[in-house]
């Protein structure tokens, strides 16, 4: 490995819940075209659609056409209200987007690797009540969240091995409590799952974005003291935020 003294940072862009409707068409464009100006990468945490119509997705991709900047997404709850996300993926793809479903991509951005793994992530608490959660869950979904997670984790390892510089961990649903600071204590539940922490912190990562909870808070840390934002739109109230990491850049 390279010794590297921290003189460079990728900036990466970051918002979630934007919930496309055919009503805002034309309206985000102008919030967002300077994006390219400010960073390397735009994230979009989940929730990208109202209502989990391809007819919606394709009015994004035509709305974020042309950014300049390579764009890293995540499904979230509402993009999954048709069954149609095969075909959302495929919207967004055929724009030139990466649609992240429990993998990774590797980007070069000004000779920096970014490393984005990302998933949309599921619902069932912090250890709180499941009485307070909407129904009692299913064993098998439960499984089927322990294979999302371990792909997602081996997705997010896997960067390191291939020499990314950055590690982003990407999901729409939280992975730490502290985010939802704000929400209904009935709500917290639905808004995401303690195992996608801890996967992260096995994993490794530098920072961890996601949406859904649009009530909460913006920054915390998980358990492993990796930080932590909600860029939920309502939460940042502003088109984007930008997150700088720093990168230890080669020494001699």
């Amino acid at each position: 490995m390279i010794k590297r003294e921290e003189t460079e940072e990728v900036r990466l862009a970051a918002v979630g819940d934007l919930r496309m409707t055919t009503g805002q068409r034309g309206s985000l464009r102008p919030q967002l075209k300077s994006v390219s100006r400010h960073a390397d990468a735009l994230l979009l945490a989940g929730g990208l659609t109202a209502s989990g119509l391809v007819s919606e997705a394709e009015l994004l991709a035509d709305e974020l056409d042309g950014l300049g900047v390579p764009i890293v997404a995540v499904l979230g709850a509402r993009d999954h209200r048709t069954g149609q996300e095969a075909l959302l993926r495929a919207a967004l793809t055929s724009m030139g987007w990466t649609v992240l479903d429990a993998d990774s991509v590797l980007l070069e951005v000004r000779g920096l690797r970014l490393g984005i793994a990302g998933m949309t992530g599921f619902t069932g608490g912090f250890g709180l009540d499941f009485q307070l959660w909407s129904a009692v869950r299913e064993h098998r979904q439960a499984d089927r969240e322990q294979t999302w997670a371990a792909r997602f984790g081996g997705s997010l390892a896997a960067l390191a091995e291939q020499g990314a510089d950055v590690r982003v961990a990407l999901t729409h649903f939280s992975p730490v409590l502290g985010t939802l600071a704000g929400e209904r204590e009935t709500a917290k539940a639905n808004l995401g799952n303690g195992l996608i922490g801890e996967v992260i912190d096995k994993a490794g990562a530098d920072i961890v974005v996601h949406g859904m909870a649009r009530r909460g808070s913006y920054t915390a840390r998980t358990p492993g003291g990796i930080p932590v934002h909600n860029v939920a739109q309502p939460v940042i109230a502003k088109p984007y935020v930008v997150l700088t990491l720093p990168v230890s850049a080669p020494v001699g």
